[in-house]
């Protein structure tokens, strides 16, 4: 359509809807700001990918005369070969435990308003360090009867138990103590995925399942949780890979060959081989795992919903119809028993923590000798430097959790609006995913040269630098995720000038503000329960709390009470921050995107 005027202009008009993302203005300030965000994110994850390229570098030998020795020997010598085989067991448990959570929160939607108080409880241990998780878990398995809970019980029950700390049996209690720390993380994420479901989409599967209703419907939840069990699958991938503190303090050194995972047998030869090739080659072997691990799952959670998928034979649909019968009954008591197993290494903690510390050590928390009520234990690990680790780790906590947030809005946004397309997403999104598995083993080691040759050794600025370069991708995933959930036009112009900063940064609170929570709670927990970049990166002036429990737990037999007394203080301010936030802000920000 043309309109002429009076004065001569001519004007086109179309009537053709617009469509598509807002084309930002003029940007001023907020474009400025936007580009050194985006330079600070670049050099962030120059931390990652530079040390990770010399690190597999010096798996494949010298420049000069390149060779795969480093690489074959990790599969000729039978102690990184066995180390190996116990990480992919350990990745393999990991899955599984994402199974188990579905299966539990599709549970847990059965004890009605039980399950707040159900979901509360399972999520308490998520605040929790391995080293504090390993310390409950060693507390009740030991293996005297005077002093393990669970050995007491049998022994008291049939006479005997087994040797819970020896061969085979000490895998049960490190995967216990695993799945103890991280079900509740999958449980709370996989309920609120499951309440998102459209109703409409649940009745519909109920009416027109043809191979049984609560098939039909489980099915249906599963492909429809598809993104919420990518963000989960990188989560614990990332704490399979870095199994490393739970082995220490759980495993008894004769035991600890048995068990050794890759990151421990890594630790062991950097600081007792020569030459740094052999260590360098399993930290890339494991990245190859991980990584492979990290992009099938993307690559499973892109399935459409709508892919047929083959009926169950007949004997499942008759197994399903009983069990939808007797599932109420189940789920209730399953809730239950449940909460009080979850709770109970906690009370296991406190009550060895306000032991003296040589009663906590001789004697179990149960047995009524000596002094019931003492703080003896919390005031030795108060002078052993408690209170300036609460507040080093404080600090590193905080300024990483700011520092991802931060920066990770601008190149989550870019993605999200369209700037990078087609194949190039897919690469960009493919490489992101690789490097928020990436494990810690591969840009540690160049990392600590570079600080110490700068003078930063034993500074919290390499911790904070680190700790923010680690998670920054996995923030630029989830905050993409966000944003990619809405109508990108009402967030294309956030940092442009066509509404200004101030109203630009109004508008991706509002669209993304739980998943900006999320990021920064999530990487605020993970920061101060981290032990093994402080353990290889730290100096005398950075004492992260974890380093003051591991230093009490080298001696655990005959300090049981202030190792608990630690953990418990430990634990204190991840948990009251969870629960705080985690019903509000955590898990709808964890769940509110899409990993596409």
């Amino acid at each position: 359509m043309v309109i002429h005027s009076h004065r001569g202009l001519r004007l086109e008009v179309t009537s053709r809807p617009m469509s598509g993302p807002l084309v930002p203005g003029g940007r001023g300030f907020a474009g400025l700001y936007a580009a050194l965000l985006v330079a600070a994110a670049t050099l962030l994850v120059a931390l990652l990918v530079v040390p990770t390229l010399l690190t597999a570098g010096s798996a494949l030998g010298s420049p000069r005369r390149p060779h795969l020795g480093y690489l074959a020997q990790v599969f000729t010598d039978g102690d990184s070969r066995r180390a190996f085989l116990n990480t992919i067991g350990w990745l393999v448990v990991a899955l599984a435990l994402v199974l188990v959570g579905f299966w539990i929160a599709l549970l847990s939607r059965r004890l009605g308003r039980w399950s707040v108080a159900f979901l509360n409880v399972l999520m308490l241990p998520f605040g929790l360090s391995a080293l504090a998780s390993g310390a409950a878990f060693r507390i009740i398995f030991d293996p005297a009867p005077e002093r393990g809970t669970a050995t007491a019980m049998l022994t008291y029950l049939f006479g005997g138990s087994p040797v819970w700390l020896g061969p085979w049996w000490v895998w049960w209690v490190l995967v216990s103590a695993f799945a103890w720390t991280w079900l509740g993380f999958v449980v709370s994420l996989f309920r609120a995925g499951l309440e998102a479901i459209p109703p409409e989409l649940i009745r519909r599967a109920r009416l027109q399942g043809p191979t049984g209703r609560l098939d039909g419907v489980w099915r249906l939840q599963w492909r429809m949780l598809r993104p919420v069990t990518a963000v989960i699958v990188l989560t614990l991938l990332v704490a399979a890979a870095r199994i490393f503190d739970l082995v220490l303090i759980v495993v008894p050194v004769p035991m600890q060959d048995e068990v050794d995972v890759v990151s421990v047998r890594w630790w062991r030869l950097t600081t007792s081989a020569t030459e740094q090739g052999e260590p360098a080659a399993i930290a890339l072997v494991l990245l190859a795992v991980v990584a492979a691990a990290a992009l099938g799952a993307r690559k499973g959670m892109r399935i459409p919903h709508g892919v047929p998928q083959p009926p169950p034979p007949w004997w499942r649909r008759q197994l399903l119809a009983g069990w939808r019968r007797r599932v109420p009954w189940l789920s209730a008591t399953v809730g239950i028993a449940v909460s009080l197993l979850w709770a109970f290494p906690l009370f296991v903690l406190l009550a060895t923590a306000i032991r003296a510390p040589g009663d906590a050590g001789m004697l179990g928390w149960w047995q009524p000798v000596g002094h019931l009520l003492s703080l003896a234990s919390l005031a030795e690990v108060w002078n052993a430097g408690l209170p300036g680790a609460l507040l080093g780790t404080l600090g590193v906590a905080t300024g990483s959790a700011l520092l991802v947030v931060s920066i990770a809005v601008v190149p989550a946004h870019a993605l999200a609006a369209g700037v990078v397309r087609g194949r190039a997403l897919t690469v960009v999104l493919a490489v992101l995913s690789v490097l928020a598995v990436l494990p810690v083993q591969m840009y540690v080691g160049p990392l600590r040269q570079a600080f110490t040759a700068v003078g930063l050794t034993g500074s919290r600025l390499p911790l904070v630098l680190m700790h923010a370069a680690a998670g920054l991708p996995f923030a630029i995933l989830l905050l993409r995720a966000a944003l990619s959930a809405g109508n990108e036009g009402r967030y294309a112009d956030a940092f442009g000038g066509l509404t200004g900063y101030r109203t630009g940064a109004t508008r991706v609170w509002r669209t993304t503000g739980p998943a900006l929570v999320a990021v920064a709670v999530v990487e605020f927990v993970l920061v101060w329960d981290d032990f093994i970049v402080s353990f290889l990166v730290s100096g005398p002036g950075a004492s992260p709390l974890t380093l003051v429990l591991w230093g009490e737990a080298r001696q655990f037999a005959t300090s049981t009470g202030p190792v608990a007394a630690a953990a418990v203080v430990s634990a204190a301010v991840p948990s009251i921050l969870l629960l705080l936030t985690w019903r509000r802000w955590v898990v709808p920000g964890l769940t509110g995107g899409v990993l596409r």
